[in-house]
């Protein structure tokens, strides 16, 4: 026959706990479960990214970029990583002129 018995507690910082039993649980083989909570899970950074852009205004307003003008522009840094023999990006975040080739 098998009996259940259940305590809370806290798990320190040094992961050891230290039981104490009441009487009334004979000696002798035991199993022991801990069942805990698991922290959220992380969002990989598209994920973030994605979701902050979702988050911009549709519309620019005095503050700054509209979400369609910050995706042109990222559209726009994308190409010019994959098409530039060189390392730095071409286009610029505040103005839409490019620099003479």
């Amino acid at each position: 026959m098998q009996a259940y018995y259940e305590i809370e507690t806290q798990i320190p910082q040094n992961h050891r706990l230290n039981l104490q039993l009441p009487e009334t649980i004979p000696a002798g083989h035991a199993k022991i479960a801990v069942i805990y909570e698991l922290p959220e899970a992380t969002e990989n950074k598209a994920v973030k990214m994605a979701a902050f852009l979702n988050g911009l205004p549709d519309e620019t307003d005095e503050s700054g970029m509209s979400r369609e003008a910050i995706n042109e522009f990222l559209q726009q840094e994308r190409q010019d990583w994959v098409c530039s023999r060189s390392h730095a990006p071409r286009s610029s975040l505040y103005t839409s002129r490019r620099r003479p080739e």
